[in-house]
């Protein structure tokens, strides 16, 4: 898991072979204008979901197999639990079709800005759209990298 600042992006490209394609994207666009759907940077490879919602006190803790993501919050801001998936238990098996499964377990909370970045590896429990102080809306990039 590594969180940082949008201006360190630059660091991270060398990271993983699509890493540039998503930062230079976050570079040239503005997500808070763009439109809620999937958007496609490279068919299934490197897509982002942009969506729009409401956070909560809680949610459920989720990892994927297939994909990394790298969430970028356009408006508002929001916690982010994190945990390594070791520290968890399973609580529903893995959905391959959806690339997820939902896991049980402590979590550290991060503050996600329209300042920085998140990238979760799989194995990398997170639990998104969590309320900093009382629940607000939020607009939120999740970009998929295939691993």
């Amino acid at each position: 898991m590594i969180i940082d600042n949008l201006s360190n992006a630059e660091k991270y490209i060398s990271l993983h072979k699509d890493f540039k394609l998503v930062f230079d994207f976050l570079k040239n666009n503005d997500l808070s204008k763009l439109e809620c759907g999937k958007h496609q940077l490279r068919g299934e490879e490197v897509f982002f979901n942009l969506q729009e919602y409401e956070t909560k006190p809680t949610q459920k803790l989720e990892a994927h197999k297939k994909y990394i993501d790298i969430q970028v919050v356009a408006i508002g801001e929001e916690f982010m639990g994190y945990t390594n998936i070791e520290n968890t238990s399973l609580s529903e098996e893995y959905d391959a079709e959806k690339d997820v499964m939902f896991l049980t377990g402590n979590v550290d909370k991060l503050l996600a800005t329209n300042k920085n970045f998140l990238i979760f590896y799989p194995e990398d429990a997170h639990m998104p759209a969590l309320a900093v102080d009382k629940p607000s809306k939020v607009k939120k990039a999740i970009f998929k990298i295939l691993k």
